[in-house]
């Protein structure tokens, strides 16, 4: 995922994909809290505008949190009441408690028994010695075998575990984000495995977070040579496999690395890398045979093709390969499956998705504030915030990953149990006594995702936004630690689940389709739609569209469809909905939507673009633009006008962090006649596109004309540009 806990918005980028908040936004797996361009969710990494609210752990000193961490009884902290927090945030708008909320569940036809159903609990220990009590299905207080237990018999078999080499400053204190070294891994792995379930080892190779933002050495590694640190790995690598092994951990899959796209272990180079991965590979191998190796990337809109390419040009030894999938940023469901199994399919490879989630409510449980909030990555409209929401999401990327073929072996679901150590609400009484107590909590037991602690290792990060989860809100157990019906999807995707009362309530508008023309609309309409029915379930519903065979002229129109209700046994149980449909003009330039895959037709001169497989509009390829340094740059193309009449030029544009005097725009001169028209604009944030289109140019028969794309953005600026068409208006 992005890095879920940072105070960035989640993006892709060509340079680091997709940007975790920090507890990562990175999505995963990995956190970071860095305004740093290059984070996206993974780990959470996270797209978009959203600015994450730190928990005000800075008004806390450390001096004052250390001793406030001493009045502790049994090494364990004195809980507040927080009754009233928990009465507030448990329940939804209507006061529905969303332990009750049931579910439904579409089985899927053919999943394979070992299909991997895994959850990542890394933050685990950390929340139990903070004092979290998880609860079974009848409301029962549940031990920690309990709770491995509990997962198991939800239909989870596979628990992943994030290993950090040595997440400790020099007196000991842990950096937070569940202080996951390979002795924490080995407890977790122990419970798992008595469970009856797989451990799925996540090594960052890091001290703290690894993510699509950072890959930071191990401090026990700083200054090695790329020689010296393979042998580091290796050597780390078997080590703590071996007491996995010993320990009778039941280890089923390894990954050499967490979101690695820009690097890992502190080198940036792809043959470095792919050296270390190597490296990495040779220790499973060694130890535990059987075990699966994997290697994982962030975000599936990447060009997946060319990293497996450079994987096996580089002979890198590996059974998977991973991808972070989150919703809120990554694309469709049937890229994920497309891009997946063209790995598979071409490198032999088995694939899987390592992260994912979808939060069931939009409060914040702890008072760090959360990736995904009111207006922050809230507005998917295909998903309800819901439980119901997080358990289809759970079914269909599942689904998306099955629908590969036997190559696609599993899913992971990320961090369900990371819930506040005491429930907070800044309307309670006693709210700032709460807060407190958690950022005791977070500061001694790393339930948080970065404990102040961790500044040595990553100032610029955690020294700056340490505290508690983002990501508590997505969690499969509610704040008070009830297990939602949702977790129980795992179980249900074999056998379905159905709920009493649901009722079509409709269909809900499909995202609209653009073509160009001359193209058969029919093709690009969607075959299915989402109905909403009570209980806030969507499910996918057929759709039968209106002829439109007579749409002739470019311009934006609307195609009406009816869609048919499933689950009703009246075939005429029916309703209509509406697709708009952009129909795009036929553009007089050259490679005019960068589908070419390189600047073929256009003369691009300055700082900061190329043509890229990320973020596009539409298609595989846009104008890619970034630089750590001022982004300055002109793409052009000339052309000679066939037929006398009026000419326009737009283009499609996004991105962000392009500063207050950022300069964009699309301009057409008329050089026979020495005239010209242009249109500006801006970007305001990750996939927020405009359409800049200029105002009509009178040209005539043998004029020549160049079209000119200028932009200019503050150092870090970022974004994509697509079709970029000239055009005669009719």
């Amino acid at each position: 995922m992005k890095n879920k806990f940072s105070k960035n918005l989640i993006r892709t980028t060509s340079v680091s994909m997709a940007v975790c908040l920090s507890l990562s936004v990175t999505g995963c797996g990995a956190m970071s809290q860095s305004d740093d361009q290059n984070a996206s969710v993974s780990t959470g990494e996270a797209s978009g505008t959203a600015d994450i609210e730190t928990s005000g752990v800075g008004a806390f000193d450390t001096a004052t949190v250390s001793d406030t961490a001493e009045n502790t009884v049994e090494g364990k902290e004195e809980h507040v009441d927080d009754s009233k927090a928990i009465e507030l945030k448990t329940v939804d708008t209507d006061g529905n408690s969303y332990k009750d909320s049931r579910v439904y569940v579409q089985k899927i036809d053919g999943l394979s028994d070992d299909f991997m159903r895994g959850v990542d609990i890394s933050s685990y220990l950390s929340e139990e010695e903070s004092g979290v009590v998880f609860k079974d299905y009848d409301g029962n207080d549940i031990d920690s075998q309990g709770f491995f237990d509990l997962l198991s018999d939800s239909g989870v078999n596979y628990i992943r575990i994030r290993v950090w080499n040595d997440p400790y400053d020099e007196d000991g204190n842990g950096y937070g984000g569940g202080n996951c070294d390979i002795d924490r891994a080995v407890v977790m792995g122990q419970y798992a495995t008595n469970a009856g379930m797989k451990a799925y080892i996540d090594f960052h190779y890091s001290d703290f977070w690894a993510d699509p933002n950072k890959q930071m050495s191990p401090k026990a590694w700083d200054g090695m040579s790329i020689s010296e640190r393979e042998t580091a790995l290796y050597d780390y690598t078997k080590e703590s496999l071996q007491k996995l092994k010993d320990a009778g951990v039941d280890v089923g899959l390894v990954s050499i690395g967490n979101e690695t796209d820009p690097g890992m272990a502190g080198v940036t180079s792809n043959h470095e890398k792919c050296r270390l991965y190597s490296a990495g590979s040779r220790a499973v191998r060694e130890v535990i045979p059987d075990a699966y190796v994997a290697v994982h990337y962030s975000n599936p809109q990447r060009d997946y093709m060319e990293i497996a390419k450079m994987l096996s040009d580089e002979d890198v030894d590996y059974d998977v390969f991973a991808t972070s999938y989150y919703p809120y940023w990554h694309g469709t469901l049937d890229n994920l499956t497309q891009t997946l199994k063209n790995v598979a399919d071409t490198y032999d490879k088995k694939v899987m998705v390592a992260e994912t989630s979808w939060a069931y409510t939009l409060d914040d449980g702890d008072g760090s504030g959360n990736t995904v909030a009111k207006g922050s990555n809230d507005d998917d409209s295909e998903y309800s915030i819901s439980v119901q929401g997080q358990s289809e999401v759970i079914r269909n990327v599942i689904k998306a990953v099955a629908d590969v073929g036997e190559a696609g072996i599993g899913m992971f679901y990320w961090e369900p149990a990371w819930i506040p150590v005491n429930v907070y609400a800044d309307t309670t009484d006693n709210a700032e006594q709460i807060l407190k107590e958690n950022t005791i909590a977070w500061e001694k037991y790393g339930s948080g995702w970065a404990s102040s602690y961790a500044g040595g290792y990553d100032p610029d990060d955690a020294g700056k936004y340490y505290g508690g989860s983002s990501w508590d809100n997505q969690a499969l157990f509610d704040f008070a630690g009830y297990p939602l019906d949702s977790l129980k999807t795992f179980e249900y995707v074999y056998t379905g689940n159905e709920i009493e009362g649901m009722e079509f309530e409709g269909a809900i508008t499909p995202a609209e389709v653009t073509v160009s023309l001359g193209e058969d609309i029919a093709s690009y309409l969607p075959s299915t739609v989402k109905g909403e029915y009570t209980g806030g379930a969507r499910l996918d519903l057929p759709v039968e569209w209106d002829d439109c065979s007579d749409i002739s002229e470019f311009g934006e129109y609307k195609v009406f469809g009816t869609v048919t209700d499933i689950l009703s046994q009246d075939e005429n149980n029916t309703s209509r909905v509406i697709i708009k449909v952009n129909v795009l003009p036929d553009s007089l330039l050259i490679n005019s939507d960068f589908e070419t895959g390189d600047d073929s037709g256009w003369e691009i001169s300055g700082n900061g673009a190329w043509v890229d497989s990320e973020d596009v509009f539409r298609g595989e390829y846009g104008l890619h633009f970034w630089s750590e340094t001022e982004v300055m740059f002109t793409a052009s193309q000339d052309y000679i006008a066939a037929k006398s009449g009026n000419y326009t030029a737009s283009m499609m544009i996004q991105g962000g962090d392009a500063g207050d005097d950022q300069e964009i725009t699309i301009t057409i001169t008329n050089n026979t006649k020495g005239t010209s028209v242009t249109a500006d604009t801006t970007v305001t944030g990750w996939l927020e596109w405009t359409n800049p289109t200029t105002d009509t140019l009178e040209v005539e028969e043998g004029d020549e004309l160049t079209v000119t794309i200028s932009v200019k953005t503050a150092p870090g600026g970022w974004g994509t540009i697509d079709d970029a068409y000239l055009y005669m208006v009719k």
